[in-house]
């Protein structure tokens, strides 16, 4: 009798051992299809992402135009792409539903649409901003096309035709220049303005010899 008891037992603990194993790999599988459900998912994103980037394109030619305001102005500039070629033609300032043409400088060109720099700012510290064009001429220096705000009038002023790299500093009311010329050296400037009239108040230069 006691080894039948002894038999039962031992089948009964086999039984729940075997019944464990069953729920654990069952848990296993699982997890494993979990897994595999995830690794599918970001695969299909990773997809779908790619198929979403559209690589950069170049502008194509023809003819564009950027807009920007300074409280009650507004200053458009118009500019055309060809083959690469940046060139801006025109300029327009809307002000109290007035319009001024401004002349361009034909000469200018651009190597993209990300270095045609214009903007409004104060170049003769009379607290009224002015419109300024940007153009790099050498490695690290540039020059501006400068049109004065005068009483809402924009008039050019040509005196920065000469002044290269310009940094205006409100505090003196002075304008400096610096510039470098490889192999032949290097040239600094200062400038004020006095009766409206833009005179240049020192000059330095370091000649490589």
């Amino acid at each position: 009798m006691k080894s039948i008891i002894f038999i039962f037992a031992l089948l009964l603990i086999f039984s729940c051992s075997q019944k464990n194993k069953n729920s654990i790999s069952k848990k296993d599988s699982t997890v494993v299809a979990i897994d595999s459900v995830a690794v599918n998912i970001d695969s299909s994103k990773i997809e779908n992402l790619k198929q979403e980037s559209i690589p950069n394109e170049e502008p194509k030619d023809g003819k564009y135009s950027q807009i920007i305001k300074d409280k009650d102005i507004s200053a458009e500039i118009f500019y055309t792409i060809k083959e690469g070629r940046v060139d801006y033609y025109k300029l327009k300032v809307y002000q109290h539903k007035k319009i001024q043409n401004l002349d361009a400088v034909s000469d200018w060109e651009f190597k993209n649409v990300e270095e045609l720099d214009f903007k409004f700012e104060d170049v003769n510290f009379d607290g009224i901003n002015d419109l300024t064009i940007s153009k790099e001429v050498g490695m690290n220096w540039f020059k501006l096309n400068v049109w004065i705000n005068k009483k809402g009038k924009f008039i050019q002023e040509k005196k920065f035709d000469d002044i290269y790299s310009p940094i205006f500093d409100p505090k003196i009311k002075e304008i400096k220049s610096y510039y470098r010329v490889s192999s032949v050296g290097e040239f600094w400037s200062t400038y004020q303005w006095k009766n409206n009239k833009l005179i240049r108040t020192s000059y330095t230069e370091d000649i490589i010899e």
